[in-house]
């Protein structure tokens, strides 16, 4: 099977399991089982996948259908331009946290120290 053929096998069992995004989730996931980025995956989709990255894919692909996080299944999240390592253990940043940590900067940067 090739990478395109599993991404796409993949984003439609996240599909019928409500997971909004699937397509970028499925690829996002594609990357990580095969450690490589994203720009990766676009570029070689005819490129062959073997059968271990195969079922690995396909164990983060039920684990993510069962609604768990990407954060939780890559082990990283970006926040504040910065890559951080997250586990089940940690708590995930969330967007409303980058807009409230912008305005606390831009209100404090009017006042002296």
């Amino acid at each position: 099977m090739n990478i395109s053929s599993a991404i796409s096998k993949g984003s439609k069992i996240l599909e019928r399991n409500l997971i909004p995004n699937s397509q970028l989730d499925s690829e996002i996931l594609m990357a990580q089982t095969i450690n490589k980025d994203r720009k990766y995956i676009l570029l070689n989709l005819e490129k062959k996948i073997n059968k271990e990255n195969l079922n690995n894919f396909e164990k983060l692909i039920k684990k993510r259908s069962n609604k768990k996080p990407i954060a939780y299944l890559t082990n990283k999240k970006y926040f504040w331009n910065s890559e951080f390592y997250v586990t089940e253990d940690t708590l995930i940043p969330r967007p409303d946290t980058e807009l409230i940590v912008k305005n606390v900067l831009s209100l404090t940067k009017q006042k002296s120290k």
